[in-house]
């Protein structure tokens, strides 16, 4: 479960030195099918292998992660995902350790229209707290009967690279624009490149990098051939995360069509990809989906589009292409935007304060020093 990118930092960056790791995933997690996407560095790791049908954990496996929690002396447990907590809640609870649970997109959207998940979502009023990355998130537990003051809202954090070089767009008469994320329906890859491929059709210059991967693959790679984008359109696959960054750091417009989906509901929470584009200084054009507005306002830091309005991101990219100084505006006050609501430091005091671990947080970073 730690493949996704605001995972990897809660268990690198929130407290270096005091974390210990579970990892339980299933049989077609991201880790299994792509192989093991995050390194633990020094934290001790309780590693299980996925198994067929992903059955509840046996009385084995149970007593292993008791005999884990014991030996590194845990006072804490933060299980990332509410689906995931299912399966080891009960348990968790009869331990001598404080259980938090932290939500992501799909949480609060896909799995709140099955029957099975609200009943076993209102469970979780027994926990210490649920962390979430956004206000809409909040409204969504607290709609179903969960008690608002167990519900935290801790935006997802990122870091802030230096500012970017005001010759870097000069370079290239090319503007370049990338789009990151899981090739699946939430994402909506080829409502993107419906939107990019009008802007190319209109302006020469305009070239975009994919990255990610996922079960859209085969049909955004024929769109990708049929329209004759092979020139201007880069499919880079699955990439590691600091090679996604220098694409990111690289650009000049992030591109991101987040819909809800219309297979089962599924919706973004707050996109990292947006975020670390934001930090980097460029201009993000995303549509008004789920948490996205609760860091882009249109025109102000960014731009914003409806779902599923190719001509609106077709309109904005065309614009934003041929006005540099907006370029600019814009990315400075993205960049302010995260800095100001999303920097690391907050993050991590909020969540070790929330989680009483305050105390434990200083120490490691006096260690540190």
């Amino acid at each position: 479960m730690i493949s996704e990118t605001f995972i990897r930092w809660d268990t690198r960056e929130l407290l270096p030195g005091g974390t210990a790791i579970v990892a339980d995933p299933p049989p077609r997690g991201e880790s299994v099918l792509h192989g093991q996407a995050w390194d633990a560095g020094e934290c001790p790791v309780l590693a299980f292998d996925p198994l067929p049908g992903d059955p509840p954990p046996s009385a084995e496996r149970l007593n292993a992660v008791a005999d884990f929690l014991a030996t590194h002396s845990v006072e804490a447990v933060l299980v990332e995902y509410l689906d995931f907590a299912d399966r080891w809640f009960d348990f968790l609870l009869r331990q001598s350790v404080r259980v938090w649970l932290r939500g992501h997109g799909v949480d609060f959207s896909a799995r709140l229209t099955e029957q099975r998940w609200r009943d076993a979502y209102r469970r979780y009023e027994l926990a210490a707290g649920i962390i979430v990355p956004s206000a809409v998130a909040a409204d969504a537990l607290t709609t179903l009967g969960l008690p608002a003051e167990k519900i935290h809202v801790v935006r997802y954090s990122v870091e802030l690279p230096r500012p970017r070089p005001a010759t870097t767009r000069d370079r290239s008469p090319d503007v370049r624009c990338v789009a990151v994320g899981r090739l699946v329906p939430k994402k909506a890859p080829l409502l993107l490149l419906e939107a990019f491929r009008d802007a190319a059709s209109r302006h020469q210059n305009v070239v975009l990098d994919l990255v990610g991967d996922g079960p859209l693959m085969g049909e955004v790679r024929q769109y990708v051939d049929e329209h004759e984008l092979t020139d201007r359109v880069h499919v880079h696959g699955r990439l590691p995360h600091s090679d996604t960054l220098a694409l990111i750091r690289g650009a000049d417009i992030l591109l991101h069509h987040a819909v809800t989906s219309p297979q089962d509901g599924d919706t973004e929470g707050q996109p990292l990809a947006i975020l670390e584009a934001m930090a980097a200084g460029l201009p993000v054009i995303a549509t008004n989906h789920a948490g996205i507005p609760e860091a882009i306002t249109d025109k102000v830091n960014g731009r914003l589009v409806a779902e599923h309005d190719v001509r609106a991101m077709t309109a904005n990219l065309l614009e934003l292409a041929d006005d540099h100084a907006e370029q600019q505006r814009l990315g400075r006050a993205a960049r302010k935007t995260i800095k100001e609501r999303h920097g690391p430091d907050h993050a991590r005091q909020v969540l070790l304060t929330l989680l009483g671990l305050a105390e434990a947080g200083t120490t490691a970073r006096a260690r540190a020093r």
